[in-house]
């Protein structure tokens, strides 16, 4: 098999994240519509949550008399609370509106990047990688005994490092509604911290794609050869020149070991 370099992706890295998780029973408000297997959004009345989407089991047009509408989380966010206070909608233009009245959160499921149900979802996708490389260094202690006609060692600490050139596009920020511009935010925060470097997730990818069909780990497949991990930005150096494509050098350290990337269907994204 021939290896050709492919491209890679990273990622705001959530230490844990507090989602959404199950079904819901709304009532869809008077005049309001929804369609089945249309998504909708989880807007938060009372709380810090964000970021989940619910998809409908059943349509219900403006006239019909039932308004009951069974939805099921298919995006669990971060940052609920039980007694959380939402409702869903759908997004028209620059306007949410409201599809129906508030219900209250009785549950939800916390997931971390160090677990092997680890979701990664375009909704915290913050930059392509044109180019990269990964450095893995193996520390060993020796073990010679007196009397040994040959030194012996054993395995200790093993350490990773290396950099990668991004290439910055605007509509690389998943488009969350009104909180996409946060997102920009968060990205010049990563690459040049004003108190603690935040750490990232490092998708590097050989001969594979960052993008598949639907079941997959968060929806979009992350298959074939990958590297993905834990890591902090330690350097990035930025520029630009009128009419051509922003790009970021930056360097990186590993944090902890590689992680799994499993098949998991059915799952609720973070």
């Amino acid at each position: 098999m021939i290896y050709t370099g492919n491209n890679g992706r990273i990622y705001i890295a959530r230490s844990v994240a507090a989602g959404l998780q199950g079904t819901f029973t709304a009532n869809i408000s008077e005049g309001q519509r929804v369609v089945k297997n249309d998504t909708y959004i989880v807007r938060t009345i009372n709380g810090d949550g964000r970021g989940a989407r619910v998809r409908a089991e059943s349509s219900i047009s403006r006239t019909d008399s039932s308004r009951s509408c069974v939805f099921t989380v298919v995006r669990g966010g971060s940052g609920y609370q039980v007694g959380d206070v939402v409702r869903f909608a759908y997004q028209d233009g620059s306007n949410i509106i409201d599809v129906t009245g508030t219900r209250t959160i009785s549950s939800t499921t916390t997931r971390g990047v160090d677990s092997e149900r680890e979701i990664l979802d375009d909704q915290y996708r913050i930059a392509k990688i044109r180019s990269w490389s990964l450095t893995s260094n193996s520390e060993v202690v020796e073990t010679t005994a007196l009397g040994d006609t040959n030194k012996s060692f054993s395995p200790s600490i093993t350490s990773g490092e290396g950099s990668a050139t991004l290439m910055f596009y605007e509509d690389d920020i998943a488009n969350r509604g009104l909180d996409r511009q946060k997102d920009t935010f968060e990205l010049i925060d990563l690459l040049f911290p004003q108190d603690t470097p935040p750490r990232v997730i490092l998708n590097l990818a050989i001969d594979g794609s960052t993008s598949g069909s639907s079941g997959q780990v968060g929806g979009n497949a992350l298959w074939k050869t990958n590297f993905l991990f834990n890591a902090y930005i330690t350097s990035s150096s930025i520029g630009a020149s009128y009419g051509e494509v922003v790009t970021i050098d930056t360097s990186f350290t590993v944090d902890g070991a590689m992680l799994d990337v499993p098949y998991k269907p059915g799952v609720v994204l973070l």
